[in-house]
Formats: C-alpha cells, structure tokens, sequence
C-alpha cells in the first residue's frame, strides 16, 4: 500500500511516523489487528447469554484485544466435553456441569459469576392454581443435572411435594415446547420463555424470585476455564472478564442497543415482551462477577444426593476446587469494578 502514494526516498522516513499516528488516533484499529482469537462456546440461547451477545456486538472483546469467535452450543455438558477434548479453553456457562466435570477429574473450573442465582420460573397449564397441584403430574427440565432439573428438585424438596414426573426434554425451546404442546403439565423454563408462555395464557406459580427466597445459593451462568489455560494465560483470562463485565454494563444502560439484540438473537418482536426481557437483563446481572462459594458447595450435594457423581469423591474435594476467584480479584484491587459502575 505504500508504494502507491510515496516515492521510495519519501516511503522510509515517514511510515514510521504515519504508523505511530494511525495508533494513536485509531488504538481500537491497532488492537485488532494484533488481537488473539478465542474460540467461545457458550449458551443458552437466552436471556441469559446477553453479556457475551452485546460485547461481540459492541466490540468490546476487540478492544480487549481478543478476536472471541462465539459459538452456541446450549447444552453445557457438550460444551465442557468440547473444552476438555481441546476444542475451547474458555467458555459462557455456569452451574452443575462445572462441579459435575471436576469431579470426574477434569479441570474446567468456575471463573466468574454472571448470573448467581436462580432465574427459572415454574411455568404450568393454566388449570393448575398451586404448587401441590402438581402431585401426580409431569414436569419437563432440559436435563438431568442441569440448573432446570436442580432448581426443581429444590423447590420440590422444600415443600415436600412427591410423586412428580421430571422429564428429559433437551433444551429450553423444547421444554417450552413440551408444555405448549400438552405433553408435560408444568415446564422449568428461563428468560424470556417464562415471558413468552405468560402470553400465551400459561401461569406461572413460582417466579425467579420465588425461588431465591428458598435461600438456596447457586449459580446459573457464568465464565468457565480450563484451570491449567487459565493459570499460563492469566492476561488473557482477565481480559475475557473484562468484556464481559463491560457487556454487562453495556446491556444494563443502552436500552436500545440491548433491544435490538434481543430481537436479533431471540427472535422477539412484541413490545412487551422486549421490554420484559430488557427489565429482566437490568435487574438480574451481578455487577460483582465473584464466584459464591456456597453456592458451588450447595450444587455439588445436591449432584451427590441424585448419585450424578460419585459421593465420595466430593467428600475428599475441597469446594475450592470448583473455581478461582483470584482472576476478578486481581480487577477488583484495579479499580476496574468500581470504575465501570460508577
């Protein structure tokens, strides 16, 4: 490109200066082209996974210096198989397959914390008024394991109701599917399903909310690593904590950027339920990303307790095993968190 508009003598003495002044007026520029490219499974398609939707969308990534090729892939077992084959070494999800992959002598752990509770909602046909009603019916989750099948393993247990029917259904598309097509009674479902199936004259008997106030910590979404990645990328690590947390930032306060995207990856269209799923996105993120350790704790028992892994193998595990927390706190002591929301 030089040679078309310097002459050779003019050429050496000047690229130098012109490149030092594309970077200084165009850093982003600079940035990517020196970006590292990162693979990045991630899921669900939901509500959920918009931190990393809005931060592709946004270039926040590129700014960080990383080239993230995001891939959805939903359900989260696939995506720790993936990572532990090679595939990826960073990944958007949270919950019991981290503990599950641990346990089983893996080495994907829990970095960051997106989402550090429960957002499922108890979704049913609109003749059942109460929880107890569900006695003798059946419930869809995506699968078995997974933070549906948890989250109503635990509202059950809590208000001791037996004799409920838990089916398998895949993902949340199709456990939404399940109940609008009348093959299960009553459907664990996340944002904005729980908003889609209201609309369809659906009821929802436990909400998000509801099953916070069981006190039960854990936690749904997230930023996953593979530990020995994370220990001799530490820059890189931190940088992915980093867009995330701006994507997060980003959704909460740009009304209609996050809108757009809502309506681009989830395909939702009607006003109302957009601006349900943007009140949800500013109300349930974790400005704080740190890892809840009792939360990691309360998932492994419970994974234990269903026999989906090996009792005594959690026994001789510490809960720090699970997650590294050392990667937000060395953000936390930059100031980065307290700058970005103040």
């Amino acid at each position: 490109m030089a040679q078309r508009f310097f002459t050779r003598k003019v050429r050496f003495s000047y690229i130098p200066l012109l490149a030092l002044f594309f970077i200084l007026i165009f850093p982003f520029a600079a940035l990517s082209q020196h970006s590292l490219k990162i693979p990045f499974p991630y899921g669900p398609m939901g509500l959920n996974s918009m931190p990393w939707i809005v931060a592709k969308e946004a270039n926040l990534f590129e700014k960080n210096g990383l080239n993230v090729d995001m891939i959805f892939v939903g359900v989260s077992t696939v995506m720790v198989q993936s990572m532990l084959s090679g595939s990826a070494n960073v990944a958007g999800l949270g919950g019991p397959a981290v503990v599950s992959n641990v346990l089983r002598g893996g080495d994907i752990i829990q970095i960051a914390a997106t989402v550090p509770y429960f957002t499922q909602s108890l979704m049913v046909r609109p003749q059942i008024t109460e929880l107890g009603s569900l006695r003798g019916k059946k419930v869809g989750i995506t699968r078995f394991g997974a933070v549906t099948d948890l989250a109503l393993r635990a509202l059950l247990e809590r208000n001791n109701i037996k004799d409920v029917t838990i089916l398998q259904m895949g993902g949340l598309a199709e456990t939404m599917a399940g109940l609008s097509k009348g093959s299960v009674d009553g459907s664990m479902v996340s944002p904005p399903h729980n908003f889609t199936l209201l609309k369809q004259g659906f009821r929802e008997i436990v909400s998000p909310k509801d099953l916070r106030k069981l006190g039960i910590g854990f936690l749904t979404n997230g930023v996953v690593a593979r530990r020995s990645y994370a220990a001799g990328n530490r820059d890189v690590v931190v940088r992915m904590i980093k867009a995330t947390a701006e994507g997060t930032k980003l959704m909460t306060t740009n009304e209609g950027l996050t809108k757009k995207l809502i309506s681009k990856y989830l395909h939702i269209d009607d006003p109302e339920l957009l601006q349900q799923s943007y009140l949800y996105v500013v109300e349930n993120f974790a400005r704080d990303p740190t890892v809840p350790p009792g939360a990691m704790q309360w998932m492994a028992q419970q994974l234990a307790q269903m026999n989906l892994v090996d009792a005594k193998a959690l026994q001789n595990t510490p809960t720090s095993a699970f997650f590294d927390n050392s990667y937000v706190e060395e953000l936390k002591q930059s100031g980065f968190f307290e700058s970005l929301w103040k």
